[in-house]
Formats: structure tokens, sequence, C-alpha cells
């Protein structure tokens, strides 16, 4: 069995995946069976989502009306 330091770790790192089949099961069985690894990666997957869609908002380039709003708002 897995400890959950162990678990933590491979799931902070997103090297799951990466992991030979034996090592992954014994992840996922730790996980159905630990409620603390199972919501720290419930956490970890929320972060990664939020964090993926502020990076996404900021690759995208503004309308192009956008500097003229600003402006206007800055003159009295």
């Amino acid at each position: 069995m897995m400890t959950c330091k162990e678990v933590s770790t491979l799931v902070s790192m997103g090297d799951v995946g990466r992991t030979p089949l034996a090592r992954r099961m014994a992840v996922w069985l730790h996980l159905a069976m630990c409620r603390h690894c199972r919501t720290f990666h419930r956490q970890l997957n929320t972060l990664t989502r939020a964090a993926r869609g502020v990076a996404d908002a900021f690759a995208a380039e503004p309308s192009s009306t956008f500097e003229r709003a600003i402006v206007d708002r800055l003159r009295p």
C-alpha cells in the first residue's frame, strides 16, 4: 500500500500517468480508500483548471475597442 506522502507527491507532480501500470493501480487504490488524498486530488484538479482558465484569458487579445474604453474612463 502506498503512503499518503507518496501519493500526494505523484499527484502534485502530475506523474501518475507516466508511471508503470502497477504503480498507477496502487495510486488509484489508495485514492479509493483515503478520503484525505481523494480530497487533495480533487482540489488540485480544481486549481489546475482555474489556473488554465486564467492563463487562457490572458492569452486572448483584448477587443479593438478595449483601449478606447479604458482611455475614456480615465478622462475626467
